[in-house]
C-alpha cells in the first residue's frame, strides 16, 4: 500500500508576501533611479550656469580692461568732434541712446545700479534689479576708412571722429569706435520667461542695435574702485574703495563686476578688472 505524499508548492500568502516584495525593490529602485536623473539635470543645470557666468564675465572683463583706447592718442580730449568738443560732429545715429550718446568719448565707462536711464529702448525693459554699464573705446586693430561707420582718425598727437569714409591723411591711423550699454532683460530672444544679458551696440550706418549676449543671467552689479591718493603718493593708480556708480565722486581706475545665474542656487561669480588706459572721471 502506497502512501500518499505532500504536494510541494507555495501557498496563496506567500505568493503575496513574495509579490510585495519585488514590488516594493521595484518602487525602491525607480525612486532611486528618478533621485539619480534628478541630482545629474541638477548637477548639469549647475555647470550650465557656471559656464554662462564665466563665459559673459570673460566678455565684460575684456571690455572694461579696453575701455578709454583711443588707439594712438592718449586720451579724447584730443579727438576732434566727440560731443565734449567745442564743435560735435553732426551725424545722425539711428536708434541712439540719447543725444550724441555714441559719441560721448569724455566718458569711457558709465554705470547705474540698476533700471535704465538711457533714452534707447531696452529689449522687453531693462530688469528694475540689474545693473547697466556703459563702455567707450575704438577697436584695437586699425582698420580702413568706410562710409557709413563711426572712425577716429588719428596719429600719436590728435585724432578725429568721421563716419564719411574720407581717406586718412598720412601717418593717421583709422579705428572703429565701439560704444556699448549692457544690460539685464527680463527676458532672453529665444525663451519668454528666462532673463538674459544684452547690449546696445554701436553698427554701421552709423545706428545702435540689441542684441543678445548670454540667456540665463538675471543680474548686473556694480562697483567702481576709486583712487584717492594724489599723483606720487604711494598706492596711486590703486583702488582704495570700491563705491556703486552712483555715489563714485573721484577717479575710477578699476570696475568690480559680479553676474548672477538665472537658477535654483543663485550663482554668482565676481571679477574685478583694472583700467588699462588710465582712470576715467
Amino acid at each position: 500500500m502506497m502512501r500518499r505524499g505532500r504536494l510541494a508548492g507555495v501557498t496563496l500568502l506567500e505568493v503575496m508576501v513574495a509579490m510585495a516584495t519585488g514590488l516594493a525593490l521595484v518602487l525602491l529602485m525607480a525612486t532611486l533611479h528618478a533621485r539619480i536623473l534628478y541630482l545629474g539635470s541638477e548637477a548639469a543645470q549647475a555647470a550650465d550656469a557656471q559656464d554662462a557666468l564665466r563665459i559673459a564675465l570673460a566678455l565684460l572683463e575684456y571690455e572694461v580692461a579696453h575701455a578709454g583706447y583711443w588707439g594712438p592718442v592718449g586720451t579724447a580730449a584730443q579727438i576732434a568732434g566727440r560731443s565734449g568738443d567745442a564743435v560735435p560732429l553732426g551725424v545722425a545715429v539711428a536708434g541712439d541712446c540719447g543725444p550724441r550718446w555714441a559719441i560721448d568719448l569724455d566718458r569711457a565707462i558709465d554705470g547705474w545700479s540698476g533700471g535704465w536711464p538711457l533714452a534707447c529702448m531696452p529689449f522687453a525693459g531693462a530688469s528694475a534689479v540689474g545693473g547697466a554699464l556703459v563702455l567707450r573705446r575704438v577697436e584695437t586693430r586699425p582698420g580702413n576708412p568706410e562710409a557709413g561707420r563711426l572712425q577716429v582718425y588719428a596719429d600719436p598727437w590728435a585724432g578725429r571722429l568721421a563716419v564719411a569714409g574720407t581717406p586718412a591723411a598720412p601717418g593717421e591711423q583709422v579705428h572703429a569706435l565701439v560704444a556699448r550699454a549692457y544690460y539685464i532683460s527680463p527676458r532672453s530672444t529665444g525663451d519668454i520667461g528666462r532673463p538674459s544679458l544684452r547690449r546696445k551696440t554701436l553698427q554701421r550706418g552709423p545706428r545702435v542695435i540689441d542684441e543678445e549676449i548670454m540667456p540665463g543671467i538675471a543680474g548686473l552689479q556694480l562697483w567702481l574702485g576709486e583712487d584717492l591718493d594724489p599723483p606720487g603718493t604711494p598706492g596711486h593708480g590703486h583702488p582704495n574703495r570700491f563705491v556703486t556708480p552712483e555715489a563714485a565722486t573721484g577717479a575710477v581706475v578699476a570696475v568690480r563686476i559680479r553676474l548672477v545665474a538665472d537658477d535654483a542656487a543663485q550663482l554668482s561669480l565676481d571679477r574685478t578688472v583694472a583700467l588699462r588706459n588710465g582712470p576715467a572721471p
